[in-house]
């Protein structure tokens, strides 16, 4: 049974269940230690949350389906395909979490249900080709991870203060940059593989340079949103804010902008294998500082 838990990514699918409940609960606040509970819509929220984590349980199992061969390369001690699952009971379980996490999308209403067909078709193609395509299959994967936080707007009646779209961008930009760390990371297994990845196509070094562009573009990102948040409503003399309204501008560029600047400049030094491996956890490690972020913003 471990081997069955370990194949889905235990600790992703437990950051997407953690990221949608956290944005509900952000969005449904009346101050920063009171929650209207009433404004959770039950049980939709639940069918939302098992919709997103069973599907993407059921493409971590579809990925790996179609990278054997390649994860015998890059990650040899990680694998559990054909070590401690056959491929036949992989793929019905693949097919039992797909169809549970369709079932739970249609409960939840028409337009959730489309949505995770969608998502679970694109999942499908994503592991059979595009990964191989290099950009395409990174954009799909930095797409979904923003969709997960939109969604999650469907599990409340009326949002007050979540930052759906604006940490659905975030998460698009920053899961961007992971995927293309991530393919430098793999780039040994992905060449056996005859894979077109940007890391492979045009070298580590611009790579680097794509993946500091986007950090860089986040950072700018924050920088306007702390302004907007602090300096515009003193400049136009507006009525004075709560000392806890400046909570929100400062976890931005005081906690995260500096996590992010040290990402760009680990990736500026990357050349070898454990390099783009510790990035690529530091990003994992940047995409939870966000998270916790959306707590921090004024009701």
């Amino acid at each position: 049974m471990r081997a069955y838990f370990a194949i889905i990514r235990p600790k992703n699918i437990l950051l997407t269940l953690l990221t949608q409940v956290v944005f509900m609960l952000a969005a449904s606040r009346t101050n920063y230690l009171h929650i209207d509970w009433e404004n959770i819509a039950i049980p939709e929220s639940i069918l939302v949350v098992l919709t997103c984590c069973l599907t993407a349980a059921g493409g971590y199992v579809i990925n790996d389906l179609f990278d054997v061969d390649t994860d015998h390369v890059n990650r040899p001690n990680k694998r559990i395909l054909k070590r401690d699952i056959s491929h036949r009971a992989a793929m019905i379980y693949y097919v039992i979490l797909t169809a549970a996490g369709q079932i739970c999308g249609y409960a939840a209403g028409l337009g959730m249900g489309l949505f995770a067909s969608a998502i679970a078709i694109l999942l499908y193609f994503y592991s059979s080709d595009l990964k191989a395509m290099g950009l395409p299959g990174n954009l799909l994967i930095a797409f979904m991870s923003g969709s997960v936080i939109y969604v999650a707007s469907r599990g409340i009646y009326q949002i007050s203060q979540g930052y759906f779209a604006e940490y659905a961008f975030l998460a698009f930009l920053l899961t961007f940059a992971r995927e293309l760390i991530k393919d430098a990371e793999d780039i040994e297994g992905d060449k056996q593989q005859e894979c077109e990845t940007f890391p492979i196509v045009h070298g580590t070094q611009k790579t680097n340079l794509l993946t500091n562009v986007i950090l860089g573009t986040i950072i700018l990102f924050l920088g306007i949103a702390s302004y907007l948040l602090v300096v515009a409503p003193f400049l136009n003399e507006q009525s004075p804010f709560h000392v806890t309204e400046l909570l929100f501008p400062i976890y931005l560029s005081a906690v995260l902008i500096p996590v992010l600047l040290r990402a760009m400049y680990l990736t500026s030094k990357a050349h070898q294998k454990r390099d783009y491996k510790k990035i690529s956890k530091w990003l994992k490690f940047t995409i939870l500082l966000g998270l916790m972020s959306v707590l921090l913003s004024h009701p």
